[in-house]
């Protein structure tokens, strides 16, 4: 049997469309099937803090994610050879290898081309347009 892909569902975000990157984030995350799939929450805050969220999807689309004691910090990480995010759990840090990456983002630093730049330059792939052609459309 093979492993699942790792999926990581990027939501929410540093825009006025925060509240619907959540819905939508929502959806893609109780959608994938996981039977197939690892669904790896990533949260992003208003105030622009990532989060690894473990909670519940039903708190992202209410909107209550973050005043859960489940979210973590976490960071992208830029470099090829390690491809995922990295999680500050207390004392330690836990790398989590990501194989693609569904940026739900709405708006600005979503849909405008920077955080498909910044997977681009981790090399870590990702569904949606590129770089360019998210930068050029918005």
């Amino acid at each position: 049997m093979c492993e699942k892909k790792k999926v990581a569902v990027l939501f929410g975000g540093c825009s006025t469309e925060y509240e619907v990157s959540l819905q939508s984030g929502y959806a893609v995350a109780t959608q994938l099937d996981a039977s197939q799939y690892e669904v790896i929450l990533i949260g992003i805050t208003r105030e622009g803090n990532w989060r690894r969220y473990y909670g519940v999807p039903e708190h992202i689309a209410d909107g209550s994610w973050t005043s859960d004691q489940v979210c973590v910090p976490a960071i992208l990480s830029p470099s090829r050879d390690m491809q995922g995010i990295l999680e500050f759990q207390k004392d330690q840090v836990v790398f989590t290898p990501i194989d693609i990456v569904f940026p739900v983002l709405h708006g600005k630093n979503g849909e405008d081309g920077t955080v498909q730049g910044l997977l681009e330059m981790a090399g870590i792939p990702f569904v949606g347009c590129n770089t360019l052609s998210s930068a050029i459309c918005m």
